[in-house]
């Protein structure tokens, strides 16, 4: 599980990751996806199933799927990222995460939030080797990504798998924009997830 709480007017510290087994990469504590904005799904498509979820309002959000929700992250490999340089934005910021608010969150589940080692957010500061271009302006980027997809009709979408309580699909449907063809290469994805599409 994850537990993210804001970083404004707080300082943070971490650690190393080496201190622990990629708790995060790992689907029994319950990283299985994240939502992703526009700008991302070239740098996933490749090696990640770009799937899609429905909001609590109904509409339609991309997102990447890290895991099957029950193995690690199929790059993982002795506890490190074989394709560390390919790895998705949320792996490269974690343990920060961007927010609609424009604020960045950390997740304080993390073992190795605020033990001894890097200032990862000081006076209000990403530490550089933390910093993204993700966590500028995330509100807009966030609507950008709503309106492409607003008009996409949920009969047009189609069930792949329900993780952990969360239903997973497809699209269907004849759209055929530059990141429905993304999402619809990165589903030859699914089998090194062990999900069928």
């Amino acid at each position: 599980m994850k537990e993210f709480i804001s970083t404004k007017n707080q300082d943070f510290t971490f650690g190393d990751c080496s201190n622990c087994e990629a708790k995060c990469c790992n689907g029994k504590h319950g990283t299985v996806f994240s939502q992703i904005i526009l700008n991302e799904f070239e740098k996933v498509y490749k090696n990640f199933p770009i799937l899609f979820i429905f909001g609590e309002l109904g509409f339609i959000k991309p997102v990447v799927l890290l895991t099957n929700g029950k193995d690690f992250c199929p790059y993982l490999k002795d506890f490190k990222c074989t394709i560390y340089e390919e790895r998705p934005t949320v792996c490269r910021t974690y343990p920060l995460s961007p927010n609609l608010d424009d604020n960045i969150y950390v997740d304080t589940l993390c073992p190795e939030i605020n033990k001894p080692g890097l200032d990862i957010i000081k006076n209000n500061k990403i530490l550089k080797s933390f910093d993204n271009s993700v966590f500028y302006k995330y509100q807009d980027k966030y609507i950008e990504t709503h309106f492409e997809f607003e008009t996409l009709e949920k009969k047009d979408f189609q069930k792949i798998n329900t993780i952990n309580q969360i239903v997973f699909y497809k699209y269907i449907g004849s759209n055929n924009s530059k990141y429905i063809n993304m999402h619809k290469d990165s589903l030859r994805n699914l089998s090194f997830f062990k999900i069928s599409s």
